[in-house]
């Protein structure tokens, strides 16, 4: 076997393997009118905080330094600058992605929510500390 060959061959094998890491990488994402994640694991890097009036602001995980969660109804993330505030209704499942650092955006309610039941984003505060 030449050295071609044998360059072809190790191209070959790394090519396996990096569709493997791909896949073990890749997992199912979520998306709903509120919030969305990705569906690959490391990734966001920030949580994009969409308003009702159309600004928006990224925040970087790394900052992020506690997240609570009160009775279904409230968010509260600490990060090194900001206190944000997350209020609605059934947010449980946000609060999980959110604790993986899995939550793409949050999209505060514009009027559109006619539901009684589900998951709500009523507001967002964003306050510095």
């Amino acid at each position: 076997m030449n050295f071609r060959d044998k360059l072809e061959q190790g191209r070959e094998r790394l090519g396996n393997k990096t569709e493997a890491i791909i896949a073990a990488e890749m997992e199912e994402g979520f998306a709903c009118e509120y919030f969305a994640t990705d569906n690959i694991k490391s990734l966001p890097a920030c949580l994009d905080l969409r308003l009702p009036d159309g600004k928006r602001k990224a925040i970087p995980y790394t900052f992020v330094t506690e997240i609570n969660f009160d009775a279904d109804s409230l968010i509260e993330i600490t990060t090194t600058t900001k206190q944000i505030k997350i209020s609605g209704r059934d947010l449980t499942k946000l609060y999980d992605f959110l604790v993986a650092y899995r939550v793409r955006y949050i999209q505060a309610d514009f009027g559109n929510d006619m539901n009684d039941d589900g998951l709500f984003v009523e507001k967002i505060i964003i306050e510095d500390q």
